[in-house]
């Protein structure tokens, strides 16, 4: 149930209080930096009785045009949805976020939704206070207006360096070129500029991003840029003389606008990214896989693990003469062949001999079930947070109280669940209905009983698949009934069975 929020700073006392700290760079300091937020903050949360939960988020990215899309925001937005304290805390209004739209987004939408308020301390705001919404909006909208303010007149000065000097304004030079002397000049960096020139030659060729990441020891995002600023051309991408002469030809340029569009598969846009049944993780590098039109997707293409079966990246663009050597080479691999695996090991399930069926069944009745291990875990952090509030309020008796609570809610965490055991026979039904089950579902209902048997799949391309089971699979004796390792890649739509480690 959605908790009610406080109509003004009078009734907050008591209330879970957490910090956010925004600065626009790393290693930024000014008038606002974190010391003078945090300062704030303080007063605050003295000021009006609040309790320091200990939780703070800090991050550095502008708060005009990306902080709301950090993982510390999201971060701090899941805290908040999880109940994890009542008020957020920050110094001042521009340290939250400096876009009116996006503040009220995330104010009313995100954290008012979760029964959480803001606490802008300079200004002595609530969010939720009726009679500052005024001020509040009026606030949000001078932060947002000093940051368009301050890009339009840096904007102006760098159009004016440029029109005095002739080349273009900024701190960062592109790779391969350099900037130098008061006022700054660009001047090519020769070293790198062969690089560059190495880079434009590959893409020109048809090499991929990746590859040409791979022979020029760049970062393939670096690659991109790279490949698509006009200065090697030497222009700038608002169609002016850059002030340099080209580091590559502007025809070779264009060949390489040209290869690239060609090969573009998508719109330009967010990419999605499809959650298939499977959650598969490489077992070399442990990055998990994500699933693309009918293909489970390695993000990162290079990784050696995953293309363990190749010898060399050339030999597929040649191609193998062994046509089942080549199938299983790759980054990315059929959607059926992975979960046909999951189907084919099910099934072994099903087809379990009654001996090893009566064995399961004795080990689930002996069994006295698991612990809650979430409510443990809750009431642990619990009680954390109980000793972190002692030694602020030295209040003795609510502290006593709260242990007491807590002991009683963790007697009943740790004992047996009997009323959601299974009888016998429903164990035995639903150990032989695992392979229809799978067979018969969607993608909704196979990554649903995906996710209550296995805990980790690990793959090594399509070659071998390594998983854990949960503890509620395990619980029903699947642990001793299936191998722990799937010798996948052995022959195409046949699977052995690997030795249990």
């Amino acid at each position: 149930m959605k908790r009610s929020l406080p109509r003004s700073l009078d009734d907050v006392g008591g209330m879970r209080a957490a910090r956010w700290f925004r600065e626009s760079t790393a290693g930024q300091w000014d008038n606002f930096g974190p010391d003078a937020q945090r300062e704030q903050q303080d007063r605050a949360i003295g000021r009006y009785g609040l309790v320091d939960a200990g939780l703070e988020w800090s991050v550095a990215s502008s708060g005009w045009t990306s902080a709301w899309r950090t993982a510390t925001w999201e971060a701090m937005v899941g805290a908040a949805k999880a109940g994890a304290f009542d008020v957020l805390v920050v110094g001042y209004v521009s340290r939250f976020l400096r876009n009116l739209k996006q503040t009220l987004i995330a104010v009313e939408d995100h954290l008012h939704a979760a029964g959480v308020v803001v606490l802008f301390a300079d200004e002595r705001l609530l969010s939720s206070d009726p009679g500052s919404w005024d001020q509040f909006i009026r606030e949000a909208h001078e932060a947002e207006a000093y940051s368009r303010k301050l890009s339009k007149r840096v904007g102006e000065g760098y159009a004016a360096k440029r029109r005095r000097l002739g080349v273009p304004g900024g701190n960062r030079a592109p790779y391969g070129i350099i900037r130098e002397g008061k006022p700054s000049v660009l001047r090519v960096d020769e070293e790198r500029a062969a690089v560059v020139i190495q880079a434009y030659t590959l893409a020109a060729a048809g090499s991929t991003d990746w590859e040409v990441a791979t022979q020029t020891g760049l970062a393939k995002t670096h690659v991109g840029e790279l490949l698509t600023n006009p200065i090697y051309a030497g222009r700038l991408r608002t169609g002016e003389a850059a002030g340099i002469a080209p580091i590559v030809d502007p025809a070779l340029w264009s060949t390489v606008q040209t290869m690239r569009e060609r090969r573009r598969t998508r719109a330009p846009g967010r990419i999605v990214k499809r959650a298939y049944a499977l959650r598969l993780r490489c077992a070399c590098c442990s990055k998990y896989l994500y699933g693309d039109i009918g293909r489970y997707r390695h993000p990162a293409p290079t990784c050696e693990g995953f293309l363990a079966a190749r010898p060399d990246m050339r030999r597929r663009r040649r191609g193998c003469r062994d046509e089942h050597d080549r199938r299983i080479q790759g980054h990315s691999y059929p959607q059926a062949w992975y979960e046909d695996a999951v189907g084919t090991l099910l099934g072994e399930v099903g087809s379990l001999d009654d001996l090893t069926i009566t064995e399961a069944v004795r080990l689930y009745g002996e069994d006295p079930g698991r612990a809650d291990e979430f409510a443990l875990a809750r009431i642990e952090r619990q009680r954390e947070e109980a000793a972190q509030r002692l030694a602020k309020t030295r209040d003795i008796g609510t502290w006593q109280a709260t242990m007491l609570r807590l002991d009683a809610e963790a007697e009943v965490a740790r004992s047996p669940r009997d009323d959601r055991r299974m009888a016998p026979a429903e164990v035995v039904a639903y150990l032989r209905s695992l392979p229809a089950m799978w067979a018969d579902s969607g993608p909704e209902g196979r990554r649903a009983l995906a996710t209550a048997l296995f805990a980790t799949i690990d793959v090594e391309g399509y070659q071998r698949m390594e998983y854990t089971l949960t503890p509620e699979a395990t619980e029903l004796g699947l642990s001793g009934a299936l191998p722990a390792i799937l010798e996948v890649g052995a022959q195409i739509g046949e699977f052995g069975r690997g030795e249990r480690i």
